[in-house]
């Protein structure tokens, strides 16, 4: 008899909420089993075709096992044996052809005498002796297994999607641009509504005005200062979507009170700009966010420039909240909520 599957899905650390707020959404009657960083374990009966409408995630994983792992590198010897007696779940699309070249991405966090190679050799040769599978390499694979090894507990999963899953395809993204997920993220944030009119000032390549494009809306546009970041934003955005060249400090053709979403990666990072010029920009930015937003818009924006912020905020007498913050990059931006007081 067949059974419920549970699911993995991965996600830029700090985004884990989000992720569980879109599958419960989109997925009805989807429950949740575990939530770990980076990582949401729920179980859903849902088709194929709805797990793919997920896009606040980087890749889905059908789980495979939960086992136990010893601390000591001989400990990986009983680690082999269970994954040789463990059952793969009952889902037709999941069934590999026979000698399926199989590989396996291990993570390690705790206190063990072996490292995530060891371990993740070991499951393979699980995989291979009872399994059916054979030895695949990173440049040819058929299956792709993770293996996430916290403390004592080892999670077995099996990858579903491709790259193309977490980039949308082949797109063209400009420097220093968000992963899809993570856009669609801030997107799923600012509560899109179809009676949206949408702005993305910073755009960049468009990946947030694109994501955005997802659901309905009165208009999405996307602007930027740099004319080869539009161009290639052109070459990436759906017909719904309006690109064009702006100043976001000077949006002198949007009528004041006209926008009520705004979603925007704000330049940050020491790579873009010195301290100084960053606070100008965000003030004059914010200056003239307060005049195009409506009174009960809702704009959300990412940025490791807290002091900046908060001190444009206060200037141009917006609420600035901050909502979670980030692991990217090596970095820890924050994601705000930025509206008119009320």
């Amino acid at each position: 008899m067949s059974t419920v599957p549970t699911y993995m899905v991965t996600v830029a650390p700090g985004l884990e909420d989000v992720a569980i707020s879109e599958l419960t959404t989109k997925l009805p009657g989807a429950w949740i089993q575990a939530q770990l960083r980076g990582r949401v374990l729920f179980v859903a009966n849902s088709p194929w075709e709805d797990l793919q409408q997920l896009r606040c995630v980087d890749n889905i994983y059908v789980h495979i096992g939960w086992l136990k792992v010893g601390p000591h590198k001989a400990d990986l010897e009983h680690l082999t044996k269970d994954i040789e007696n463990m059952h793969f779940p009952d889902i037709p699309y999941l069934l590999p052809k026979t000698k399926a070249r199989a590989i396996v991405n291990a993570s390690r966090s705790g206190h063990h005498t072996f490292n995530r190679f060891d371990a993740g050799w070991a499951v393979l040769e699980g995989l291979t002796a009872a399994h059916g599978f054979v030895p695949g390499t990173t440049e040819a694979y058929d299956c792709e297994f993770r293996l996430d090894i916290v403390d004592h507990d080892a999670l077995i999963s099996l990858k579903l999607t491709s790259a193309a899953f977490r980039f949308r395809g082949q797109r063209t993204f400009s420097r220093a641009a968000l992963r899809p997920p993570i856009a669609h993220a801030l997107v799923w944030l600012s509560e899109p509504r179809s009676s949206d009119v949408f702005l993305d000032p910073f755009c960049g390549s468009g990946t947030i005005p694109i994501e955005r494009a997802t659901y309905e809306a009165v208009s999405i546009t996307g602007g930027d200062i740099s004319p080869t970041a539009i161009e290639a934003a052109r070459e990436n955005a759906p017909a719904e979507v309006t690109l064009r060249c702006l100043d976001a400090c000077d949006l002198w053709d949007t009528p004041s009170a006209s926008v009520n979403a705004i979603v925007t990666n704000l330049p940050w990072g020491k790579q873009i700009a010195a301290p100084q010029e960053i606070e100008t920009l965000y003030r004059q930015f914010l200056l003239e966010t307060k005049r195009v937003l409506a009174p009960t818009g809702r704009a959300i924006m990412l940025t490791d420039r807290e002091e900046a912020i908060d001190h444009a905020c206060n200037l141009a007498q917006l609420i600035c909240r901050p909502l979670l913050k980030i692991s990217l990059h090596g970095s820890l931006p924050t994601v705000y909520l930025v509206c008119h007081p009320v």
